[in-house]
């Protein structure tokens, strides 16, 4: 597998129950080698690792080192770091992660995926960190028994002031060949209020795949977050409750492996 991939994917949001709500667009994300960051920054003129261009990925967006003046750690080390917390004995040879990329160094990542690999190349830990506009993070991190597996997470982050801060996520990634697939269910009691997906093909990182990409989907600095506020207009249009910010949780949460669910 190359060393980073562009994501083309369709996302679509549905909000279920009265009043439903649909949102459905393009992106534009990474699949990249958190271990192969030198190699990465050589892919293309256009892309960097660390430093401005037209695409990049910069290791300050995520993990500790969001919002910290302390020197940079890198972030597979990150990964291992947590991995190594929730399962000591477990060696982990490569970490992925899936995430959005900056253009002319603006992003918003609503939701990161990091995927940690044993040597066989089985999954063995997911870390799915979250932030909200608020400018705050929180990540849900949970071993995983088998691969394309599904996470059981409690909600401790308030992403969005539509919705009281509880419940639960179901998390899945699942990457085959050059397919990427990621789903998100967020349910409240016994009913599922949120469904988000995101289906993408890849495509090998170069100056032509990330110009034809940005083409293709549209994607311009900081959408996700334009689009996360005339989304929000639109709610309140709509007279959906709105719940105040309450203070944001520690660093990361423990998610739980509940195997391959029929709805998944």
């Amino acid at each position: 597998m190359s060393a980073c991939q562009l994501v083309i994917s369709q996302i679509d949001h549905t909000r279920h129950g009265t009043p439903s709500h649909f949102l459905s667009r393009k992106g534009l994300s990474l699949w990249i080698n958190l271990d192969q960051l030198d190699k990465v920054n050589r892919m293309s003129m256009l892309f960097s690792v660390d430093k401005f261009n037209l695409l990049s990925f910069r290791q300050r967006d995520h993990g500790e080192n969001f919002k910290s003046k302390a020197p940079l750690v890198k972030l597979a080390d990150y990964a291992r770091a947590r991995a190594a917390e929730l399962c000591p004995s477990q060696e982990i040879a490569s970490v992925h992660l899936l995430t959005f990329p900056r253009i002319f160094g603006l992003v918003f990542n609503p939701v990161s995926v990091y995927v940690l690999c044993d040597k066989s190349g089985a999954e063995r830990v997911h870390i799915y960190e979250v932030r909200n506009t608020f400018g705050d993070m929180h990540s849900y991190i949970g071993q995983v028994t088998k691969n394309h597996t599904v996470m059981r997470a409690e909600k401790l982050l308030h992403v969005s002031p539509f919705f009281a801060n509880s419940g639960h996520y179901r998390l899945k990634i699942r990457v085959v060949g050059d397919r990427l697939r990621l789903l998100m269910r967020y349910h409240q009691v016994d009913k599922v209020a949120l469904t988000a997906t995101l289906r993408g093909k890849m495509r090998i990182l170069s100056s032509a795949s990330i110009l034809s990409g940005l083409i293709s989907t549209g994607q311009w600095p900081l959408r996700p977050l334009v689009s996360i506020h005339i989304e929000a207009i639109k709610l309140w249009l709509k007279k959906v409750h709105f719940f105040s910010r309450p203070a944001p949780p520690k660093m990361w949460s423990e998610a739980k492996d509940i195997g391959k669910v029929k709805e998944f």
